[in-house]
């Protein structure tokens, strides 16, 4: 195999089950969103290329369980033995004694016969290892396939819905030859799509025991189908007695599980894999405040634009009808603010409908003047699963920060992630609409002490993530509210961020997702111009400029025009 003219990484999504059939993932194209939201290069391979085309990658990424033919099996012990590497996802095809690892009986009946993990956390045996590095308490998934060690390595288990321990594993490698096989057990994609979008509302969510976060309040919102744990998922907030939020994003760290295994892969193979970072100029993440302007009081709403004036940044300002005076929308826009709409079924006679949308929707942007991008819901109120976002994709609204922490308890990353990114639907249709989750509001005492922010910054630094903030125009007088947004934005400059609007996020995240890496990954095509765009070339020798996921890569900033084709 040539690591010249060899792809650094070959993906192979498996054809779904049919219906009524168990399944050991869902959602496996959601395999896609994750490795294209990375900038991980990479190429496509079909179910029935993977003979044809195991000589063209280094490494080999699949998700799903479905018998390999017995040529692929020959072909791709030999490849293994030959210094390739394999990652499944929740999938043995066939290759069991290969891989050390076999299948439980389990019970056959209609439409049984596959034994999955149910729900439950990653309980790390192994610390030391790559994969797992960046785990600090067990970690909640959903689903997998169930298995039996018969010779491989067990870097993981799996402890059962209720925390307590069990010998099953969950994630195993094995050497084979020169190469390797590493078997993550978890339904990856299901864990982190039901996360990130919780499941459908039609009913008041379980509040929390500690009395933090009251979800039982006849309002319908999208906390109400929130999947974490109350117990498990949440963690002390530092200096704040008596207050627990979502500090860890768990869709992130799942994410991160399998970035990690495939750079792991890449540095054993001695591949220099190249990715476009997700920001430019090399940041390390990105901050973002958004403003709900309910009420519509002139003279809070001037002093909100001082306030984020005398801060240096730009925001979003989530526009409730009737809006400000045409005069101060006009100079919000002049002053390089983003216009955006605040959908609301929250006032009395506003119901929860089609018609209130597009009614709310085509005045807004009568009043805006032009097409505006970013939406967040009054009241973070939503009702059943992705309809939402239909309309949104309607009206041309490219992102949505709905989901989010509307009481104190819930504050924090309560749908798993510090990412944009693309839902999807229960048919596995993707949706084009960006989600920027709204993990607080209102900083300073007003829905949460300030002492609030700094794990919040120190989680979205870590997970390269988007800290979003909310601050509502009506709380700005409050004492320590106008304190809390400078410090805020002042903290974030200091730990390498800029401050973007939703409309800037927005552009980035859509024009640097249509980059085609081509050539083996030696060379990326834009359709959209991107400037100071960062490429990271993975450094299987450990030297290198820049630590990301654990890993060491080289960084080169690029000036890439529109159409434009250039090298690495």
């Amino acid at each position: 195999m040539n690591a010249q003219t060899a792809w650094p990484l070959g993906v192979c999504i498996f054809p779904e089950v049919d219906l009524n059939k168990a399944r050991s993932v869902n959602y496996p194209k959601y395999l896609g969103e994750i490795i294209h939201h990375a900038g991980v290069c990479h190429t496509p391979v079909k179910f029935d290329e993977i003979e044809s085309k195991l000589s063209e990658v280094r490494i080999l990424l699949t998700i799903g369980e479905r018998p390999f033919p017995d040529g692929v099996k020959t072909k791709l012990k030999t490849w293994l033995e030959a210094g390739g590497q394999w990652i499944s996802i929740a999938g043995v095809c066939g290759m069991e004694d290969t891989i050390g690892v076999s299948l439980p009986p389990a019970y056959q009946g209609f439409g049984a016969g596959l034994r999955t993990l149910g729900e439950g956390y990653l309980d790390i045996k192994d610390k030391s290892h790559p994969t797992v590095g960046h785990i600090s308490r067990p970690l909640h998934f959903f689903s997998g396939i169930s298995l039996k060690t018969n010779g491989a390595k067990i870097i993981a288990t799996a402890q059962d819905a209720h925390g307590r321990a069990t010998d099953t594993p969950a994630i195993v490698e094995r050497a084979v030859g020169k190469g390797k096989i590493t078997l993550i057990a978890i339904d990856l994609t299901g864990t982190v799509v039901y996360i990130q979008q919780g499941h459908g509302i039609t009913r008041d969510g379980v509040p929390a025991p500690d009395g933090t976060a009251p979800i039982t309040d006849a309002v319908l919102k999208t906390g109400d189908g929130g999947v974490l744990d109350w117990i498990f998922d949440r963690e002390p907030v530092p200096g704040v007695d008596g207050l627990q939020c979502f500090l860890n994003p768990i869709a992130d760290q799942w994410r991160e599980v399998l970035l990690r295994a495939i750079f792991q892969a890449a540095v054993e193979t001695k591949t220099e894999l190249p990715l476009l970072w997700l920001y430019p100029r090399n940041l390390p993440a990105v901050g973002t405040m958004s403003h709900d302007t309910d009420q519509n009081v002139p003279e809070f709403g001037r002093k909100l634009l001082e306030t984020v004036n005398k801060a240096g940044i730009k925001t979003t300002w989530c526009t409730i009808l009737p809006g400000y005076a045409k005069a101060f929308m006009e100079e919000l826009k002049a002053d390089g603010q983003e216009l955006a709409t605040h959908y609301d079924s929250m006032t009395e006679g506003l119901p929860w409908c089609k018609e209130q949308v597009d009614r709310q929707f085509n005045e807004l942007k009568e009043l805006f003047g032009e097409q505006p991008v970013t939406n967040k819901n009054h009241y973070l109120r939503w009702q059943g699963d992705c309809e939402f976002f239909e309309w949104c994709e309607e009206h041309g609204i490219e992102m949505d920060q709905s989901k989010g922490a509307s009481k104190t308890g819930e504050a924090g990353y309560n749908f798993g992630t510090c990412h944009p990114y693309f839902p999807i639907t229960f048919e596995n249709r993707m949706l084009n609409v960006l989600e920027l989750c709204t993990p607080t509001q209102d900083l300073g005492g007003v829905f949460a002490p300030h002492a609030l922010f700094e794990p919040l910054l120190k989680t979205v630094v870590k997970n390269h993530g988007v800290l979003h903030l909310l601050y509502h125009p009506h709380h700005i007088e409050k004492p320590g509210v106008i304190d809390s947004i400078l410090d805020a934005a002042r903290r974030g400059k200091e730990s390498g961020m800029e401050w973007w609007t939703g409309r800037q996020i927005n552009t980035w995240e859509r024009a640097r997702r249509r980059a085609k890496w081509t050539n083996s990954g030696t060379k990326i095509k834009a359709s959209a111009a991107l400037k100071d765009a960062t490429i990271l070339r993975l450094s299987p020798g450990g030297k290198g400029d820049t630590k990301r996921w654990g890993f060491t890569f080289t960084a080169a900033i690029m000036q890439i025009n529109e159409n434009q084709e250039i090298a690495i």
